[in-house]
């Protein structure tokens, strides 16, 4: 089911348009023509804070929804032809989506995925980037157990300037960094610069979970029986949602849509992927911005799949323009990482949180050996 039909079953009842809205409806798609034959985009920045787990207003999807109404109302009115709902700027995302739909499935006995995440932080009179591993592997056979390894968060000078500055303090083990006196969480404790020792468990197979568990908990089984065709992949992520629901979730399934882009980090077949990718170019506020280099230096499409917005950098601070990307593999549309910004003046902007998937993620053949000093639970 599209965005059209959700909203014709939501507001059955709904009385055609009056002339004067019809006539501001083609003078905003006029308009909206003009700025995108001369390469700028027609939607104004928001200015609402969100949480760090993209989750996004209800306004903007059915601003955006009314507007492609308005748009189809009026091209029927007109002889004009109708603007396409995939705009021509997403082609990058629909040319990957043809390429890696034609790749072959790869699979191995245990799905092995390692995951680094971190931050920007300021400390002493320069900047450091903070580091925290996990890795998991999951088996197929469910009888198997899986094994979760994580390390404590760990830190480095964020460029060579600010090494030179970290040595000119002394070079430090331990920093503190600066944070409101208000600021009581994890992010204000003491941070080694090192790498940390990885803690391990040991765990039953069917408790092999993969992914960020936004869209749901799920298993390699789960991820397998997704449907690769499009109406079978919506029907899926209504039943996803309607699990939110359950969950005492608010958000309309029209906001919960995007977070289908956080499957491309998992195990799933390339004509899953595939599939997702196409649904995500059609979404409204979808835009590519080309190749970029992620986190970890590797050259990505760019995409983001919501509106851009206003994050505070820690609690209690004044909120920032903010935008989030995620950075796609250009061979395989996998997600390598996710990356949040905020503009830095002259200095460029400021990598504020990323999540990245670390080389070494994928299919492997051979069961995983734990170390003597992994807690089986």
């Amino acid at each position: 089911m599209d965005e059209l039909e959700l909203l014709a079953r939501a507001l059955p009842d709904a009385p055609p348009p009056s002339p004067e809205v019809v006539a501001r409806a083609h003078a905003r798609l006029a308009d909206h023509a003009r700025l995108a034959a001369d390469g700028e985009s027609p939607r104004p920045a928001t200015g609402r804070s969100r949480p760090r787990v993209w989750v996004w207003a209800l306004s903007s999807a059915v601003a955006t929804a009314a507007m492609v109404i308005a748009a189809t109302l009026v091209a029927n009115l007109v002889s004009a032809p109708a603007p396409m709902l995939v705009q021509p700027r997403n082609n990058e995302l629909l040319n990957l989506a043809d390429r890696v739909a034609r790749l072959p499935e790869g699979r191995g006995a245990y799905w092995r995925e390692v995951i680094i995440t971190g931050e920007r932080i300021s400390a002493g009179g320069y900047d450091l980037l903070t580091r925290q591993r996990l890795e998991r592997t999951a088996p197929l056979n469910s009888a198997e157990r899986s094994m979760l390894q994580t390390s404590a968060p760990s830190a480095l000078p964020a460029s060579a300037t600010d090494e030179r500055a970290w040595r000119a303090a002394g070079a430090p083990t331990r920093i503190k960094p600066r944070c409101p006196k208000d600021n009581l969480v994890d992010g204000c404790r003491p941070i080694r610069i090192a790498d940390q020792p990885q803690g391990c468990e040991w765990r039953d197979g069917d408790d092999a979970r993969v992914g960020d568990h936004s869209v749901a908990d799920l298993t390699l089984a789960d991820l397998a029986s997704i449907p690769a065709d499009r109406n079978g992949l919506l029907a899926k992520l209504h039943d996803y949602h309607r699990i939110w629901q359950s969950r005492g979730f608010e958000q309309p399934f029209e906001e919960f849509l995007p977070l289908a882009g956080n499957l491309l980090s998992m195990p799933i077949r390339p004509q899953l992927r595939a599939a997702i990718l196409r649904l995500l170019a059609e979404l409204p506020d979808t835009k590519v911005y080309g190749t970029a280099a992620d986190p970890q230096g590797r050259q990505a499409l760019s995409v983001t799949f919501t509106r851009d917005s206003e994050q505070p950098r820690s609690p209690g601070s004044k909120s920032l323009p903010a935008y989030t990307r995620t950075l796609l593999d250009m061979e395989t549309g996998a997600t390598l990482a996710r990356a949040s910004y905020v503009p830095g003046g002259s200095g460029g902007d400021i990598l504020t949180y990323y999540t990245a998937q670390a080389p070494e993620t994928g299919w492997i053949a051979s069961r995983p050996i734990p170390p003597k000093s992994c807690k089986v639970r």
